[in-house]
């Protein structure tokens, strides 16, 4: 048993393709794996073969039960969705089993997102900080008029698991960003819904209309996140490549 694992492999939106390689090989050892949907559909040809069960089916001393029982035949992973140490339900977990536990980190949502806007989110003159927060965890911890204060501080608005009409939030925000800041929301990365809207602050709502990205109505839980700040639209200087060459590797 000593040498059987638990493993948290990060799986980032949903498309196997945002699994390194590390993941591929831990997945292999398991016997056992717990997967939240859609990851037993996507990652069909991953845990073919393995016995299944969805983690959000069991409270947490049926898990430990469970863990401990099948640990006795071999690893035991847990996929896990979005990025796995921001706002990660499953850090009970990897702090409970403790030195039986390895974290492997995946291609996350946030760098999935960045790479298909063809951004990044932090930019000379433009954005010094970036804040990645939660509305739905604001909410839980009572904290009132954090999220506006939140976004006054950052250059770029990260915020994950939304749990307002896109219209109340940017309302929210109140003063924190001009009316034509970029905004944009991004929806299941890599699967076959995929889908980026693009606007601005004042547009952004527009533009989602009706689209129930964030399961408000259907009450699913969504991996949508969503982007604000001058990044989005800022172009890069081509001198700033040449200055950088100057500073650090010419001088090699």
């Amino acid at each position: 048993m000593d040498k059987h694992r638990v493993y948290f492999i990060g799986a980032g939106p949903g498309d196997p393709k945002y699994l390194t390689l590390e993941g591929r090989e831990a997945l292999r050892e398991c016997n056992f794996v717990f997967a939240m949907p859609p990851y037993p559909e996507t990652f069909a040809e991953f845990v073919d073969g393995k016995n299944l069960a969805d983690p959000f089916e069991y409270d947490f001393k049926k898990i430990d039960h469970e863990v401990n029982r099948q640990l006795k035949n071999g690893s035991v992973g847990f996929i896990i969705p979005g990025d796995m140490m921001i706002f990660s339900p499953f850090l009970p977990l990897v702090d409970w089993f403790g030195e039986r536990s390895r974290v492997i980190a995946g291609v996350g949502i946030l760098n999935a997102a960045a790479a298909l806007l063809k951004r990044t989110l932090d930019m000379t003159s433009v954005s010094h900080c970036v804040v990645l927060t939660s509305p739905k965890h604001i909410d839980r911890d009572g904290k009132k008029g954090e999220l506006a204060r939140l976004a006054a501080l950052s250059g770029t608005l990260v915020l994950y698991m939304n749990n307002r009409p896109i219209s109340q939030l940017v309302s929210e925000l109140g003063d924190s960003y001009a009316s034509e800041t970029p905004a944009a929301v991004i929806y299941r990365i890599g699967l076959p819904e995929e889908k980026v809207y693009r606007g601005t602050v004042a547009t952004i709502a527009d533009v989602v209309g009706d689209d129930d990205l964030f399961g408000l109505e259907s009450g699913e839980p969504s991996m949508a996140i969503i982007i604000i700040g001058d990044v989005l639209t800022s172009r890069s200087d081509p001198n700033f490549w040449d200055r950088r060459k100057k500073q650090f590797w010419d001088k090699r």
